[in-house]
């Protein structure tokens, strides 16, 4: 009997602490917006330490002298012969002009990729298009030249 109420106690001594850190959470929530704020034209004053600030400015910086970034290409072949990676890559010139293409060397073979895609769902636009010449093509991540 006085096992199955101290257990009793402690599940109910939890379930209070539980509640209690939801209410604090809603009402922090809550009150923390500004209500009287009507319409598309609100100003909000942010106040942060310098430091903070700095470290904001310098990632802007580091991300814009950035080259490379993690994206997706379209593989369109993978081959060792040299030649027809090229004759596809002038082939792919002249349908995908708008999308740079590359030829990756990674012994014995040679890799022809196309675009420069941030987002998957941009690639899967372009392999749509590509896959009427290339039925083998497929979509790879890869790091990506950053415009």
């Amino acid at each position: 009997m006085k096992v199955q109420s101290s257990k009793f106690k402690i599940q109910s001594l939890q379930r209070l602490v539980f509640l209690s850190c939801v209410l604090c959470l809603m009402s922090y929530a809550c009150f923390s917006q500004d209500s009287t704020a009507v319409g598309g034209n609100k100003n909000f004053t942010v106040k942060q330490e310098p430091q903070i600030a700095s470290l904001l400015y310098k990632y802007k910086e580091y991300n814009r002298k950035r080259e490379f970034a993690e994206g997706f290409r379209i593989q369109i072949m993978y081959t060792d012969i040299r030649d027809d990676v090229y004759k596809s890559k002038g082939a792919m010139y002249k349908e995908f002009s708008d999308l740079s293409s590359y030829v990756e060397y990674e012994q014995p073979y040679y890799k022809l990729r196309l675009g420069d895609f941030k987002t998957r769902l941009e690639a899967t636009y372009y392999l749509q298009q590509v896959i009427t010449l290339y039925p083998g093509a497929f979509i790879v991540r890869d790091k990506i030249k950053i415009k």
